[in-house]
């Protein structure tokens, strides 16, 4: 009897002791605010997707440069954007890569830190590159940055296109009005702190915010998941989010070790949209909250700047039949108009007019040594662009056929379009 009560005794000890190990080591998971935790990213997930940028060669060497590390042969130079300032790089292409940052602004790169570059294997998202880094540049306070990024080099034989890409994120656990959420946040302009709110207009294309990146997981799946036309949880960090019906500020800590969303009534105005009688989506970015607008015409929305990203138009003619029109929301330069860059105000109603009549033009790109690529393209009546393959009762047509003509009106040559 004694043995047994000695045994009940010790187990007690045990699991009380675990509990304790638990509550002490894991932190319980807070209404509002974490602790944010940091984890190696992996380039190809969704969560990294607005968080790279591409980076092409420079003519020259930059003014700013004084002198490079000695075994640079055949340097290549690039400019990478960190937080506000443009950092002087130089690849060399000699031998084997390596890459030199002028981490301190001083211009004296054969101070600072060479990188030789690692193979990478192709994946299913991505070709084979070679990478260099992480990276860690120094922060806009002066200190090191704990957070780097990558630069993946795909050519080894002369300058071309670099793309860069965050080496790690943030991540924590908090409950917002009962359900709990795992959140994250990523270092998108690579100045070594969270900070940076999207700011608009962009000078570049859409899909390189250059803002800092903010994730929620909306439907408590364990992913962090993106989409350019749909509501997305990856988004460019803005001032607020929305969850459900409501609206919560976004307070991270500038070195990212904590964040903290708090509940909050922001001041609204109104977008209406005039597409001659049809019903619009819309997919916004924004200072203020990501934004996707489900089909209408008219919508109450906070303050702020805002880009639209992705828009879909659904018309029902006097026949009954629906046409349905989308821009491309997988291209960068996707023109959309007065949607491209607006304004909300407090209690005004900002109008803008889209859609009906199109005219069909053609988007003509050179595509290498006596090749021309030919894009047919939509235009809406507020210059804005739409694809081609538009849908009538939301089947998709045959492939469109095309001619070329001279000024004579000779036919050169015809042909179908293709998808894809």
């Amino acid at each position: 009897m004694t043995r047994r009560r000695w045994t009940i005794l010790l187990g007690a000890i045990i699991l009380g002791t675990g509990l304790l190990w638990a509550f002490l080591v894991h932190d319980p998971v807070e209404e509002g605010r974490c602790r944010l935790v940091r984890r190696k990213a992996d380039p190809d997930s969704q969560l990294m997707g607005l968080a790279f940028r591409f980076i092409e060669p420079l003519g020259g060497k930059p003014d700013i440069v004084e002198d490079l590390p000695a075994d640079f042969e055949r340097p290549g130079y690039y400019q990478i954007k960190s937080g506000d300032r443009l950092i002087p790089v130089a690849v060399d292409y000699s031998k084997d890569l390596h890459l030199c940052i002028d981490a301190d602004g001083d211009g004296i790169l054969s101070e600072e830190r060479c990188f030789t570059a690692k193979s990478v294997k192709a994946t299913r998202i991505s070709s084979s590159s070679h990478r260099f880094g992480p990276i860690s540049p120094v922060s806009s306070d002066g200190g090191k940055a704990d957070d780097g990024f990558y630069v993946n080099c795909y050519r080894t034989d002369a300058p071309a296109l670099l793309i860069t890409c965050s080496a790690f994120f943030r991540t924590g656990k908090l409950r917002l009005a009962g359900q709990t959420y795992r959140v994250a946040v990523v270092d998108g302009d690579y100045d070594g702190s969270y900070h940076s709110v999207l700011s608009l207009p962009v000078d570049r294309p859409w899909r390189q915010p250059g803002s800092d990146v903010f994730a929620i997981d909306l439907n408590r799946n364990g992913k962090f998941e993106i989409s350019m036309a749909l509501r997305s949880e990856v988004v460019p960090l803005g001032r607020l989010v929305q969850v459900d019906d409501a609206y919560y500020a976004i307070d991270i800590a500038p070195d990212g070790t904590s964040l903290t969303l708090s509940r909050t009534e922001p001041q609204f105005g109104t977008l209406v949209v005039e597409p001659n009688d049809a019903d619009v989506r819309l997919r916004l970015w924004s200072d203020a909250a990501d934004q996707h607008l489900p089909s209408g015409r008219q919508w109450q929305l906070p303050a702020g700047r805002y880009k639209a990203i992705d828009a879909f138009i659904k018309k029902t003619d006097a026949s009954g039949d629906v046409w349905t029109f989308s821009s491309d929301s997988s291209s960068g330069s996707t023109h959309l108009g007065p949607l491209d860059f607006f304004e909300i105000k407090p209690g005004e109603t900002t109008s803008v007019r889209i859609g009906l009549p199109f005219v069909v033009k053609a988007d003509v790109q050179r595509a290498g040594s006596g090749i021309v690529s030919i894009r047919p393209v939509l235009v809406g009546c507020a210059d804005e662009e739409y694809q081609a393959n538009f849908r009538r009762n939301y089947r998709r047509p045959p492939e469109r056929t095309f001619k070329i003509v001279d000024e004579k009106g000779t036919v050169l040559e015809t042909g179908k379009f293709e998808y894809g």
